[in-house]
């Protein structure tokens, strides 16, 4: 992202369309819906390279790549190297983000926070779909991978500036493979997700931070 950080969602937002809109309540859905909640809920860790392109109507969107590796309890570090090298990293309570650019590392609580990343502590079977959402139908929008499915959820009243969710997956594999996060006015932020690794032992060290030589501490906004 260009800004450091941003609002966020509940965790639980995170995760061929078919012809038309099928009505809530539809047993594919609740099929599927629970089928994810299985897979995730029972993952200890996962590694992914992403693209993040975000936007508001009218603008170019812009767009950042890197890696991702999320591990139980709620670890995550995302790693992002085009078009510069940023690092946010999460041990569960605390966040960093460390900006090599400006030599300034963003430290405050994963409560207080509300940065975009957070919601995808779903990954690792944090939060509740049927739960977290009002509803949660097929999705109008065409896949971004061929032969996928995509569901469109709408958050409870918590969920802030987020008016719907895009989640798209693999549904031989169960594997969510892209989240859209919708907001109000039509800004919007997309996360595709390759070369995807569940279960490969990522070590614990992977997720702690060790600033660089004259670094400024500071807190996040």
């Amino acid at each position: 992202m260009s800004q450091p950080m941003k609002r966020w969602i509940p965790v639980g937002l995170l995760l061929v369309c078919l012809p038309g809109l099928l009505e809530a309540g539809d047993p594919r859905i609740d099929a599927d819906v629970a089928a994810l909640q299985r897979r995730y809920s029972a993952m200890q860790d996962i590694q992914m390279n992403f693209v993040q392109s975000y936007g508001w109507p009218g603008r170019q969107p812009r767009t950042e790549s890197g890696q991702v590796f999320l591990r139980r309890p709620g670890l995550m570090r995302w790693e992002y190297r085009e078009p510069s090298e940023k690092l946010f990293l999460s041990d569960g309570e605390t966040i960093r983000f460390y900006l090599p650019e400006r030599k300034q590392v963003q430290k405050g609580r994963v409560g207080r926070s509300r940065d975009r990343r957070l919601p995808f502590l779903f990954l690792l079977g944090r939060g509740d779909l049927k739960r977290d959402f009002s509803s949660i139908e097929w999705a109008r929008e065409k896949p971004f991978f061929a032969g996928n499915k995509v569901l469109a959820a709408k958050p409870g009243r918590s969920a802030g500036p987020v008016v719907e969710v895009l989640m798209e997956y693999d549904p031989g594999r169960m594997q969510l493979q892209r989240v859209a996060l919708i907001e109000r006015g039509g800004a919007r932020n997309d996360f595709i997700f390759t070369n995807i690794r569940e279960n490969a032992g990522l070590g614990k060290g992977l997720f702690e931070f060790q600033a660089p030589p004259d670094v400024e501490a500071v807190g996040l906004p």
